[in-house]
């Protein structure tokens, strides 16, 4: 992945500990993170700090499929975050689409790791989400565009935590697909993931320089 695909800022938000505005391809996504914070009685858990995690359109209301990506971003934001540091806290993550072009979610989970990253809260790994679709000649494309998707006869969006041995956090698909080809996505998009972190890593060299 070039840095022509991948574009971020950081810190971009005021009144918030961390934010990210990130392009992936044509896709375009903005991350606040606000917290920890003491919550609601309701929302208090004594052990553990809660997470919040909201997608917004650019325009319309909320869909259900936009409700299940919401989900999405949700559990994989709580799998990455050391919760158990803050107790009866809430931690509020805002995602915002900017401009749907193809590969929304592993855009908008790209942007929240960032954003996180950003705000210092603890946590246990990085994350990268990875988009492949499969044509009918079960080619694989890495990062396809919003026609590709659309004619592909299965799509995946593949969550890896960047742990010393391949840690697949979450896995999104749709379409028919034989194992096989679940397996071939997974090595594409796991070797495609280290990209995404050395992206990580020098969006922070370049932020800490400047700041």
């Amino acid at each position: 992945m070039s840095e022509e695909f991948l574009k971020c800022q950081l810190g971009f938000l005021g009144n918030t500990e961390g934010s990210a505005y990130l392009s992936q391809g044509k896709s375009t996504v903005s991350v606040s993170v606000v917290g920890p914070f003491e919550p609601k009685a309701s929302k208090c858990m004594y052990d553990r700090a809660t997470i919040d995690v909201t997608f917004r359109r650019k325009t319309g209301s909320i869909t259900v499929h936009d409700k299940m990506l919401e989900g999405i971003m949700q559990s994989t934001c709580e799998k990455a975050l050391v919760v158990e540091q803050y107790p009866r806290t809430t931690i509020v993550v805002t995602v915002q689409e900017m401009q749907d072009r193809g590969n929304l979610l592993s855009t908008c989970l790209n942007a929240s790791c960032m954003g996180l990253m950003n705000s210092g809260i603890a946590m246990h790994h990085l994350y990268a989400a990875v988009s492949c679709a499969v044509t009918e000649k079960e080619e694989i494309i890495l990062n396809p565009d919003e026609s590709q998707i659309n004619s592909s006869v299965a799509y995946f969006t593949l969550v890896f935590a960047n742990s010393e041995t391949r840690c697949l956090l979450t896995s999104h698909t749709t379409g028919e697909f034989s194992q096989k080809t679940y397996i071939d996505c997974m090595d594409k998009c796991y070797a495609a993931s280290k990209e995404v972190f050395n992206f990580y890593q020098k969006v922070i060299k370049r932020s800490s320089i400047f700041n």
